[in-house]
This record gives structure tokens, C-alpha cells and sequence, in this order.
């Protein structure tokens, strides 16, 4: 694991000196004025009630109170920024992690409890573990894990699938796609020069064909070249035209290579590849930059390429949480490393904002008491700006960054195994997100875009309006039909070894919307750093004992060590 983490930053040194990455500054004398890009309007608002972001009133830790799935193997994972100013994270649901699910559950929340009951934990501000609490009972949650010895290992699996569904609408996929159809779709890549010969690209290339959107190899998997090879030579001579025999002749071959290469993710049962996946899609904020595609303006992505989490260089954990209260002491993953104390991370947005400071938000957001534990309104707000606002970091609200930690693997030494896929500006995230075999374009309803001066918002970069924002955002590739909206002649982003390359054309394709995702995270009164990332780690896997004993030490010791570094 430590050669991996002095490899990669050794890489990312190296990757700098290729990109035109914005001037490193310090965050709080950082500024995202208006741009020539932008379509600002003097006095234009928010025409939405305040349903985005997240209401608070002072600067402290908060848990996760939401119900996303906890990752237990990094290759079931796959985070994905794609044109358009979203991230992508979908998990591929293992068969333990599902019939965990319902524990996992318990052991968070029986864990939250008794830190509050035993007063190690202060609750402050809102109300969100309350709805937490409310929402298990409405569940049963007690009875379902009593229940569990009685059930079979299938019947277990199924049974938490369907919680896990019924607590995450919208965001579970059965995924289902007949073999016979998959193997057809396969032929139709080969080209007759495959059977002579083929490099290691052209290798890769039909390996990750095999399921395209769900295989992203960048290296040749031991014996799978001599596997694809035998695969090639025994397809039939027209694939264009196969006959159904010869299809399902080649489909055992086919399920074996990609049950090999994908180490089994997608498994083949009675003719059909079945698998469940898990996916949140979340707007982000990237570079205060743009760059020009076909004569338009459309956000700027300085660092595309296939990169791993990797140490904070002062705390030299890629678990990394500030002790600086501008970023609400939430998770803080670096995957780049920018001279010897920069990162390029992600993480949330930095400056603390009232809702009266933005002159675009109307007088509602000014008042907004749901879910205040106190009952006054909220003074403070933490709101995405989706598109350009940073230097170079990639900002994730703070209610979606700690789901994202929610997913990602409860040991932080296990965050080195996950990649983040980041595409160049103009190639998008095509993605067949429930397994009909029509891939999408990944979007996210959310069209809040501003600058900022003197870390205070400034005015929006675009009409708040789905069609103006779409076409400001998109630079004018998306058309509609009717209310659906759609793309000609687009490309998704294919990733060679860490490098981020243009992939496959397409000439039609759907945008697919994802619903924004309410934040649900619970202040707290302040432990220390150490208390902060192991209780956002507490699960079934992951137990939390280390909670309750010890406080005082960590916390002298914490102190202590933050004020020699003068660490953020």
C-alpha cells in the first residue's frame, strides 16, 4: 500500500506538468468572479423554493443520517465526473453486503444512540438523526434483524434488496440483460482484422465491450488476452449477421471471460446476466473556468484522467478531515497532489454564506425553519454553485459528501484502491444505468450556478431555469423532443492506462435526470478530528467501540498535533 501512495503522487507530479491547472491559492483569499461565459442578467433570481443545500447556523461536525449501502470491495465501485458538472457513483451490490444491509443499519443507529444517551455525542442545530430514528421504526427495523436467523441466505438477500429500495427510491437497478443479447452486441464490435491480429489496445478495447459502461480495464488481466483471442476465433464468420445457434454456441465462452475480467461481478444465471447496482448521481462544482467546444463556452475539467484517492500530505491519510471550520470539518479526499502541500480533492464548498448575502435567492430562503431543533430559521446556508466555482477541487455539497463517505469502504485504508474517473471537458458520462441497452447521458436536476467575490456570492452565471441552463451548461448540444432531452453526435470518455482519451460516438442519446437528493446529515457539538472520521465509519464491518473511550487523549493529542502543523 505505501509503494502505491509514493507511486501515484510520484504520477501526479508528473501529470501537472501536462495540464494547465489553475494557480494553486489559498482558499480563503480565493475568488469566482463572472466570467466571459457566463449569462448573468442583473437582477435575475432563483426561481425555486429553497429545497437545495443545506440550512445550518455555525461551522460544526456532522454524520451521516441517510440510508446509502456501505462498499466493501473498492472494484465494486466506480466514480465517474462527466461532462455537465455531475458525479456518478455506482456500486455493484455484493451478495454480503446485502444481507448485511439490515444490521448495518441497526449498528449505526444503536451506535448514534447510545454516544447520545452516554453524552459523548451533543446533538445541535437540526433534527435529521430524529428523522433517522423515526424512519428505522417506521421499518421495523428491530423485527427485521430479529427475523434474520429464520430466513435462507437468498431469501435474506432478497428481503434487504427490497428495504434497501423502499429506503433509496429511485436509486436501486435490477439489472437484467439476456446473455443471447449481450454476446450479439459483443459481435458487432469485431472488426475481420481482429482475427489476424490485435494489440493491447484493441485487446482492451473488446474486453471492456463485454459490457460496455460497466467495464473500465486499462491493463490486461492475467490470461485474459489468450482467453479473448480464443473468444475471437471461435465467433461466428458474419457477426453481423449470426444466427441464433451461433450466438448462444459462443455464450459460455463469453459469460466465462466476463465473469474473469470483471472477477464476477455480473454473473450469468438461466440466460441472463443479473446483478444488482446502487447509484446516486450529485452536481458538482469544478474549476472557476471555461473552455471552448464548437465555438461555445462550457465548463472547464483541468485534471481529466483516471486518478486514486491518495494521502493529505500533512495528515497523510487519504481519510482526511480538516481542522479548518470552513469546510464544516466534513470528509476531504485528495486524488491529486499539487506541489508539496496543495491537493486537488473533494470536497465541500468553502465559504460560509448567509441566505441574505445572495441577492438571488428570494426572501423565502431567508426563513427557512425545517427541521431546526430550536425552531428559529437557519442563518447560514451551504449551496452548491453546479459549474464553475473552484480552483481546481471538485465541491460536492456537504450532505452528498457524506454519503459519498458513507459508500466508499469504512477502512480508510482501503480509499487507495478506489479511482475517481474524471473525463476531458467535452466527453460525456454515458452510462446504461438499468440494464436495458440503451446508455444515457448521466445529468442531475439542479441548475443553481453563481460566482463569487471576496468569498460572498455574487450573481447567478445563468438563467435558473432547466432549458437555459441546460444550454448554457451543455453548450448547445442538447435539443428536446417534447420535454425529453437529447443528444446528436456526442462522445463518452474511455481511460488508457490513467489517461483520459476520447471513446465511442454516439448519434443519438437520452439525457437521463436524476432527482437532486435531500442532504441528510446530523450536527453535533465538536469532539475532536479522530472522533469526526470514525464515527462517519461506524457500520457492521466497522464497529464502534473505538467511540466511546479514550475521548480526552485523542482530543490533547489531535490538538496538539494540528496546532505544530497549522494545518486546514
Amino acid at each position: 500500500m505505501i509503494r502505491r501512495r509514493a507511486a501515484y503522487a510520484a504520477f501526479t507530479f508528473v501529470c501537472l506538468a501536462s495540464v494547465a491547472a489553475p494557480r494553486p491559492a489559498a482558499a480563503r483569499d480565493f475568488a469566482a468572479p463572472a466570467l466571459a461565459g457566463d449569462r448573468a442578467v442583473p437582477g435575475q433570481m432563483v426561481e425555486d423554493p429553497p429545497q437545495y443545500g443545506l440550512f445550518y447556523d455555525a461551522p460544526e461536525p456532522s454524520f451521516y443520517t441517510g440510508f446509502a449501502p456501505r462498499a466493501q470491495d473498492p472494484k465494486r465501485l466506480h466514480i465517474h465526473l462527466g461532462r455537465g458538472d455531475q458525479l456518478r457513483v455506482t456500486l455493484v451490490l455484493s451478495d454480503q453486503v446485502l444481507r448485511d444491509y439490515a444490521r448495518d443499519l441497526r449498528e449505526r443507529d444503536q451506535t448514534y444512540r447510545s454516544l447520545v444517551d452516554g453524552g459523548r455525542l451533543v446533538l445541535t442545530q437540526n433534527r435529521a438523526f430524529e428523522d433517522f430514528e423515526e424512519t428505522l421504526r417506521d421499518v421495523d427495523l428491530g423485527r427485521l434483524v430479529a427475523e434474520e436467523p429464520s430466513l435462507s441466505p437468498d431469501a435474506l438477500r432478497a428481503r434487504n434488496l427490497a428495504l434497501l429500495e423502499r429506503l433509496n427510491p429511485g436509486r436501486v437497478f435490477h439489472i437484467r440483460i439476456p446473455v443471447h443479447a449481450a454476446v450479439a452486441r459483443w459481435l458487432g464490435e469485431l472488426r475481420p482484422a481482429d482475427r489476424v491480429h490485435m494489440d493491447t489496445d484493441r485487446r482492451l478495447e473488446l474486453l471492456n465491450a463485454l459490457l460496455p459502461t460497466r467495464l473500465w480495464l486499462s491493463e490486461l488481466p492475467a490470461g485474459a488476452a489468450a482467453a479473448l483471442d480464443d473468444l475471437v476465433r471461435h465467433a461466428p464468420p458474419d457477426t453481423a449477421d449470426a444466427s441464433a445457434a451461433a450466438i448462444d454456441a459462443l455464450a459460455p465462452a463469453y459469460t466465462a471471460l466476463l465473469a474473469r475480467v470483471s472477477d464476477d461481478r455480473y454473473p450469468a444465471r438461466d440466460g441472463m446476466l443479473t446483478f444488482d447496482e446502487f447509484t446516486a448521481i450529485y452536481p458538482v462544482g469544478t474549476v472557476a473556468a471555461y473552455t471552448t467546444w464548437h465555438g461555445r463556452q462550457i465548463p472547464e475539467y483541468p485534471t481529466p484522467g483516471r486518478r486514486a484517492f491518495t494521502t493529505h500530505q500533512r495528515t497523510l491519510t487519504a481519510d482526511h478531515v480538516p481542522v479548518d471550520d470552513s469546510y464544516s470539518y466534513s470528509p476531504w479526499l485528495p486524488y491529486m497532489h499539487v506541489g508539496p502541500t496543495m491537493h486537488n480533492a473533494i470536497h465541500t464548498p468553502w465559504w460560509k454564506m448567509t441566505p441574505a448575502d445572495a441577492k438571488f435567492l428570494p426572501a423565502v430562503w431567508r426563513d427557512v425553519t425545517r427541521g431546526s431543533r430550536d425552531g428559529a430559521p437557519f442563518s447560514h446556508l451551504r449551496l452548491l454553485s453546479r459549474g464553475p466555482m473552484s480552483h481546481g477541487c471538485t465541491h460536492l455539497n456537504t450532505g452528498h459528501i457524506a454519503e459519498l463517505r458513507q459508500i466508499l469502504p469504512a477502512d480508510s485504508e482501503r480509499l487507495y484502491d478506489v479511482d475517481v474517473f474524471l473525463a476531458k471537458s467535452d466527453l460525456y458520462d454515458v452510462f446504461d444505468i438499468d440494464g436495458d441497452l440503451q446508455p444515457e447521458v448521466m445529468g442531475v436536476r439542479y441548475f443553481i450556478a453563481y460566482s463569487l467575490i471576496n468569498g460572498k456570492p455574487d450573481r447567478l452565471r445563468v438563467k435558473n431555469e432547466r432549458r437555459a441552463y441546460y444550454d448554457w451548461l451543455y453548450g448547445g448540444d442538447l435539443s428536446f423532443e417534447n420535454d425529453q432531452g437529447v443528444f446528436h453526435d456526442v462522445r463518452d470518455c474511455r481511460f488508457v492506462g490513467r489517461d483520459a482519451e476520447e471513446g465511442r460516438q454516439y448519434g443519438r442519446l437520452l439525457l437521463r435526470e436524476a432527482d437532486y437528493q435531500p442532504e441528510t446529515v446530523q450536527f453535533y457539538r465538536m469532539v475532536d478530528i479522530p472522533f469526526a472520521r470514525e464515527l462517519r465509519k461506524v457500520g457492521v464491518t466497522y464497529p464502534g467501540t473505538e467511540l466511546f473511550v479514550g475521548h480526552e487523549a485523542r482530543r490533547e493529542a489531535a490538538l496538539h498535533a494540528s496546532a505544530e502543523r497549522g494545518e486546514r
